[in-house]
C-alpha cells in the first residue's frame, strides 16, 4: 500500500531552490541550499517529500526526483 504526500507551498519553496541549486544540504536541523544561511525547509518536512517521491536522500543530500524536477517548474 502506498501513500500519496500532497504538495504544500513550504514544498514548491524547496523543490525550486533543489531544481535551481541540484541538490540541497542538511544542516543544524533544517535543509539548506548550497552556500544558503536560512533553511528552504525543516529536515521533518524534506523526509516528508522524499517518502512522497519529491526528493531522494543520499547521505547529507537532497536531490529531487524527476517528478520532483517536473512539479517545480
Amino acid at each position: 500500500m502506498t501513500s500519496s504526500i500532497i504538495l504544500i507551498p513550504g514544498m514548491l519553496k524547496a523543490l525550486r531552490l533543489a531544481r535551481v541549486y541540484g541538490f540541497l544540504v542538511q544542516r543544524g536541523g533544517g535543509v539548506h541550499y548550497p552556500g544558503g544561511s536560512q533553511p528552504a525547509c525543516s529536515t521533518g518536512l524534506a523526509q516528508k517529500m522524499v517518502e512522497g517521491g519529491w526528493l531522494v536522500k543520499h547521505g547529507e543530500r537532497y536531490e529531487p526526483t524527476e517528478q520532483g524536477r517536473r512539479v517545480a517548474e
